[in-house]
């Protein structure tokens, strides 16, 4: 079967099928094409919904909060409960606060300003899910190891433990930067897991999904 290439066309016309977005999501995808600030599509955005909410995840991790436009997606999946999500870069963190009040769901969203990877040392919640946001950011393969390790230790069995970028724009296939190798040291880690069953989803720059085995 040929395979469809997702042109610019096409993903206008997958994003046209997504809900219409309320005020503050609008705002914010404006705000993050005009400054240039990574967020995930609006069609991305849903299936983060759309997972959480089939999990029935309530306690949702999150490593990487930039504005708070993910985080609004995922804990509206899941019906009431809470995010812990990790921002080091003080302003995108006071903006991702304003965001989730603007959406109702301050008392629901807890952004720490830290490292997430130091920060989750401290951390000893469990969670239902976990979306890092943060692969083409770790600074080597060690680390992108020693997150992956944090957050598995801190997720139920049953959760969920998703992340972005998981495509790297295609360089995964064949890794010629540090980034790249980071992403495709990931992958290979969650494909090879014995607590994880996993898929990687080719939309926007790919969303690998996994779940840990009860």
């Amino acid at each position: 079967m040929r395979t469809v290439e997702v042109t610019d066309e096409l993903q206008a016309y997958l994003d046209g099928l997504v809900p219409k977005r309320d005020q503050v999501l609008a705002r914010m995808e404006e705000e993050a094409h005009r400054e240039n600030i990574p967020i995930v599509d609006p069609h991305e955005g849903m299936l983060l919904y759309l997972l959480v909410k089939i999990a029935g995840a309530k306690r949702v991790l999150e490593l990487g909060t930039a504005t708070g436009y993910s985080g609004i997606w995922l804990l509206r999946g899941t019906d009431g409960g809470s995010l812990t999500t990790f921002e080091v870069d003080h302003k995108r963190a006071e903006r991702a606060r304003a965001n989730f009040s603007d959406a109702g769901l301050g008392k629901q969203a807890l952004v720490l300003e830290q490292d997430a990877v130091a920060g989750l040392e401290k951390v000893d919640q469990r969670f239902d899910a976990c979306f890092i946001d943060l692969l083409n950011g770790f600074p080597s393969e060690d680390v992108t190891r020693r997150a992956l390790e944090l957050c598995l230790q801190r997720l139920e069995g049953g959760a969920l433990l998703m992340a972005d970028n998981a495509l790297r724009q295609g360089e995964v296939a064949r890794p010629k930067n540090q980034q790249a190798r980071n992403v495709a040291h990931y992958n290979e880690l969650v494909a090879k897991h014995p607590r994880l069953e996993s898929v990687v989803i080719p939309i926007r720059d790919g969303l690998s999904v996994a779940r840990v085995r009860d």
